[in-house]
């Protein structure tokens, strides 16, 4: 029987350690959608410095988690993340409100999808 309760330990801190990194994952990417939600207003008002600041400030916070993210996530899904952010600088640079606009709504569909793809849901399990 005690055979059994180093195995069950171990699966047991598995699955802790995929519940936390998925719920924490989850406030990351709420957190980076806040500020992209309020870079996207500063750009409809037309202050295109504020909104370049708050790029700024949410592509740095997202840079910070990198190092963990990329040893948890496909590479793929976060150089696409990190893709859309290069475009969106660009764009804010241009201070083009309709591509803008689109990137950002992309950048936040990446976002959530890279959430989607840690939760614990049924599908992301089989």
């Amino acid at each position: 029987m005690r055979a059994f309760y180093i195995p069950l330990g171990l699966l047991a801190v598995i699955l802790g350690f995929s519940l936390w990194t998925g719920r924490y994952v989850e406030l990351r990417t709420e957190h980076w959608i806040a500020l992209l939600e309020e870079t996207e207003e500063s750009a409809r008002q037309e202050n295109w410095e504020a909104a370049a600041v708050q790029l700024d400030r949410a592509y740095e916070d997202w840079d910070s988690s990198q190092t963990f993210f990329h040893t948890i996530m496909e590479h793929d899904e976060l150089d696409k993340a990190e893709d859309l952010f290069a475009g969106a600088f660009a764009v804010c640079r241009e201070e083009d409100g309709a591509d803008f606009h689109t990137l950002l709504a992309q950048l936040v569909n990446q976002l959530r999808l890279l959430a989607e793809t840690q939760n614990g849901g049924i599908k992301n399990v089989l």
